[in-house]
């Protein structure tokens, strides 16, 4: 699945971005850019993209994207009620913002290395998330000189940390291609429209005006993935969400998750989590216990 290259403008009055986002829900396509990304989750909830890696994202998820980086935040429509909102703060810088060489001294090593660690994605938790929040808060109403050492302030925060995890594979390859932009937008929304309904490759296919043989080549081609893995993948991820956020039963859950049975459901959970399902939801009350 291609992404497509987003054109961003420079700032007038500065060297990079610093921006409050909040849409009534996040669902800007699958894309990518040169900029590297510094996205933090203020409200709102849904399915985070990011390379080859998909997971729910919920307020507080704070991720670094290295450049060309495939992502996207994709709200779940299911959960928008009247009252819901959308809120992230978004930074976008390119390598060399602050000018040439600027990473290749002693002083900030430690931030070339995590930039170079961006490069699949890294997502933060815990104390560092919430320092760098409030930082990020700081930056959106800060004059540009400030916001420049802010931002360098953060990155070094980030990097003393070394905390981040990383979420994309080792072996993806972002496609920078975006000759089909239309036709993979539209299979993405399909595909999450439609994820606890019958989804045939087909069907799927059809949407990209592709015959089903030359969709399948064309999908794994561009994610690594078979068809059916990405839309097991995502089921998947909604069934975490359930597990841990009720009390349906697990067989309910599996259904509603887009499982035509429950031991279809435990065998590709198990496969993708490497956990039952009520071994994962167990884990998860221990941990909030």
């Amino acid at each position: 699945m291609k992404p497509f290259r987003e054109n961003i403008e420079p700032d007038q009055e500065g060297s990079f971005r610093v921006m409050r986002f909040t849409p009534p829900a996040f669902t800007y396509g699958w894309h990518f850019h040169p900029e590297i990304e510094l996205t933090y989750i203020v409200a709102g909830e849904g399915k985070r993209l990011v390379g080859d890696d998909i997971a729910n994202f919920t307020p507080g998820d704070l991720c670094l994207l290295g450049p060309n980086l495939p992502h996207a935040w994709l709200t779940d429509m299911d959960l928008v009620t009247p009252d819901s909102r959308s809120e992230s703060i978004v930074i976008q810088f390119l390598p060399d913002c602050f000018g040439p060489g600027v990473f290749d001294r002693p002083e900030t090593r430690s931030i070339a290395r995590l930039l170079q660690q961006a490069e699949r994605g890294l997502q933060f938790a815990g104390d560092v998330r919430d320092r760098v929040a409030r930082m990020m808060e700081e930056m959106v109403g800060q004059p540009s000189f400030r916001r420049m050492m802010t931002l360098l302030e953060t990155l070094n925060v980030l990097a003393e940390a070394d905390d981040g995890e990383p979420l994309s594979s080792l072996g993806f390859a972002p496609p920078v291609s975006d000759s089909d932009q239309r036709r993979i937008d539209a299979v993405t929304r399909f595909i999450i429209e439609h994820l606890i309904e019958p989804l045939r490759l087909e069907d799927a296919a059809d949407v990209a005006h592709l015959s089903a043989s030359a969709f399948s080549r064309f999908f794994r081609r561009a994610t690594g993935k078979s068809f059916v893995r990405y839309v097991n993948e995502l089921r998947v991820a909604r069934a975490c969400r359930l597990l841990t956020e009720t009390e349906h039963s697990i067989t309910s859950i599996a259904f509603e998750s887009g499982f035509g049975n429950l031991a279809n459901f435990n065998r590709r959970f198990r496969e993708i989590k490497q956990l039952r399902p009520r071994e994962f939801r167990s884990h998860f009350t221990q941990g909030n216990a």
